[in-house]
C-alpha cells in the first residue's frame, strides 16, 4: 500500500501546513482519502503534488472534529464513510473557563457533507476489498480520550468521541486519525474481530500529547507485546510521545513523516 500524507502539523517548505491530518491511501487501484485536514492546506496541496481535488471520489472520516472534516469543503466526494452521529454534532474542547474551543465540522464542510452519498460505520466491517472500518472502538482499557472533550457550550456534557473509527487494511496496517479510542482499545478491537490478522505498523496520530508517563509505559509495552515493527506517528502524538517512544521501543523503526512524503506499508 501506497501512503502519501496530504495535510499534517509539521511545516514544510514546499507545502502547506496546519493543525489537521489527511492521507491518501493507494493500493492495488483502491484509493481513499483518510481525513482531510481543517482547511484549504488540503486543496492546495493536492495541485503542488499534481492531484485534482476533484479526482477524490471516496473519502473515509475517522471523526468530525474541524481538523479532520473541514477539508471536505473543497471537494466533491461520490461516497463518505463515516462513524455516527457526524456532520452535525456540536463538539467542544475544554482548556480553561476562559478558553473553550468549539472544534466542529465547520459549516462549510457540513453542506458537502449533506450533499454527499454516505455510509454510517456501526460496527467492524470491510468497506473496499482491501480496507476494513472498526465502527466505533471499545472502551475497555484504561486510556483516556485525549483531552477535556465537550457536546456542549457550556461543557457540562461529556463527550469521549465514542464514534470515533479506524482503518485497518486486509495486510495489517491500521490507520488511526486521532486514536481518541486509545491504541491499546484500537488495536485490541481489531483483534477480537480479525486475528488472522497481524498488524505490524500504525500510521497516524495517537493523543499522546499530554499523557502521563506511566500511559507512555504501558502504551510501549503493549506494543512490544504485540510485536509492532513500524510506527508512522504524525499529528496529535505530540513530540515528547513520540521521543518516549523512540526510546522504549528501539526495536521499533518509528518515523515521522512530513507533509508531501509517500511511503509503502
Amino acid at each position: 500500500m501506497k501512503i502519501t500524507l496530504l495535510v499534517d502539523d509539521q511545516p514544510t517548505d514546499k507545502l502547506q501546513s496546519e493543525f489537521g491530518l489527511a492521507m491518501l491511501l493507494e493500493q492495488n487501484g483502491d484509493t481513499l482519502l483518510f481525513d482531510t485536514g481543517q482547511g484549504s492546506a488540503l486543496e492546495y496541496n493536492l495541485r503542488q503534488l499534481k492531484i485534482a481535488p476533484a479526482e477524490v471520489k471516496r473519502v473515509f472520516l475517522s471523526h468530525a472534529h474541524y481538523d479532520h472534516s473541514g477539508g471536505l469543503a473543497f471537494l466533491q466526494p461520490e461516497l463518505i464513510w463515516h462513524g455516527a452521529s457526524c456532520g452535525g454534532k456540536k463538539q467542544y474542547s475544554y482548556h480553561a473557563p476562559d478558553d473553550i474551543h468549539d472544534i466542529s465540522m465547520p459549516e462549510a464542510a457540513c453542506r458537502v457533507f449533506a450533499d454527499s452519498a454516505k455510509h454510517s460505520v456501526s460496527s467492524f466491517e470491510k468497506i473496499t476489498p482491501h480496507f476494513y472500518s472498526t465502527g466505533p472502538i471499545p472502551r475497555n482499557s484504561f486510556e483516556d480520550c485525549g483531552g477535556r472533550f465537550f457536546a456542549d457550550k457550556d461543557c457540562t456534557e461529556p463527550d469521549n468521541v465514542a464514534e470515533e473509527q479506524a482503518l485497518l487494511s486486509r495486510d495489517g496496517v491500521l490507520i488511526s486519525g486521532c486514536c481518541h479510542s486509545g491504541i491499546i482499545n484500537t488495536l485490541s478491537h481489531c483483534r477480537r474481530w480479525h486475528p488472522e490478522i497481524t498488524v505490524h505498523t500504525i500510521v497516524g496520530g495517537l493523543h499522546l500529547r499530554c499523557a502521563s508517563r506511566a500511559r507512555l509505559l504501558e502504551t510501549a509495552d503493549f506494543l512490544r507485546k504485540n510485536q509492532l515493527k513500524r510506527l508512522f506517528l504524525m499529528h496529535c502524538t505530540g513530540a515528547n510521545a513520540v521521543a518516549s517512544l523512540q526510546k522504549l521501543l528501539p526495536e521499533v523503526e518509528i518515523t515521522v513523516p512530513m507533509p508531501g512524503q509517500s511511503w509503502e506499508c
